[in-house]
């Protein structure tokens, strides 16, 4: 391991251990099979960082050509039910969207009723959506990684909720499907790998830099993160893609905060602490970055 690499493992080591809330993290840099990382194999609750693998298998079936970006869904009133993420729910039923915009909007706002018509168009050529998306994790090596339910109920959740009918993952999943990913964009060869095209990984880049809710590239001035969050009752999470000025994918990223409490003993309370860690975890890999 370098000794840049190395850096960067003590600094986000350093900040773990200042933070009265679990952290779980994993580094690697692509393509050179070096990795770092803490506790990444824990189980936690996925809540949206599960939409990268959704994104995936959905484009997988684009490849085959059963699917097209341009494929038009309908959203139902029944559909906004329970809904509390997105800007669909707040929009007359009746819109018509194409699989790219739905796509773009799970991804961007997390959109909930937009990740229901990504699973029926998933459904529409596969008899089980869910298990295809759980077949993809399992081909791509994503081992611990459980998709449970097409639109989790939130709401419903208690501070002290069980992850037994969530859909649970680990830093180590999603840190190594989105190196693949980041390969992807820049070798057909490993894009084949994902069941995509570079092109197909391209967009699943693109659609993750709309994110609007940037928490590890938000104080970034070097390097761009195309990322995705997590949010649930006592947990925040983000995962992604380092990129260079130029676009050039150089780590994959993902942190998951657990167990954060509603406040700190200094007043501030835990949900900000853990946003200002992402931050942070952010600008220490800007640093490794920067001396490459």
């Amino acid at each position: 391991m370098g000794q840049q690499l190395q850096q960067l493992e003590a600094a986000l080591t350093r900040l773990a251990a200042d933070q009265p809330f679990a952290l779980s993290w994993e580094i690697r840099p692509i393509g050179t099979g070096e990795v770092i990382a803490r506790d990444s194999t824990r189980a936690v609750a996925s809540f949206s960082t599960r939409k990268v693998s959704v994104l995936l298998a959905c484009l997988a079936l684009v490849k085959t050509g059963e699917l097209s970006l341009e494929d038009r869904s309908v959203i139902t009133e029944e559909m906004k039910d329970g809904v509390q993420a997105g800007i669909m729910r707040n929009l007359a039923a009746g819109i018509s969207l194409n699989l790219r915009d739905s796509l773009v909007q799970m991804m961007s706002t997390s959109d909930n009723i937009c990740t229901q018509l990504v699973f029926r168009a998933i459904g529409s050529v596969r008899p089980d959506p869910l298990q295809w998306v759980n077949d993809y994790c399992a081909w791509m090596g994503l081992h611990a990684t459980l998709h449970r339910e097409i639109f989790p109920r939130t709401g419903d959740l208690t501070w002290s909720h069980s992850l037994e009918t969530l859909t649970t993952t680990t830093a180590q999943d999603q840190s190594r499907l989105l190196e693949k990913l980041g390969r992807g964009c820049v070798e057909e060869a490993s894009a084949t790998q994902l069941l995509l095209s570079r092109e197909l990984c391209g967009f699943a880049r693109d659609a993750m830099l709309g994110l609007f809710t940037p928490a590890l590239g938000v104080s970034c001035t070097e390097i761009q993160f195309a990322e995705k969050n997590g949010r649930g009752l006592r947990s925040l999470s983000q995962v992604g893609l380092a990129l260079s000025a130029a676009g050039a994918p150089s780590a994959a990223v993902a942190a998951y905060a657990e167990n954060i409490p509603t406040e700190l003993p200094s007043g501030v309370p835990g949900r900000v602490a853990a946003f200002d860690l992402f931050a942070e975890v952010g600008l220490a890999v800007q640093e490794w970055a920067r001396g490459r």
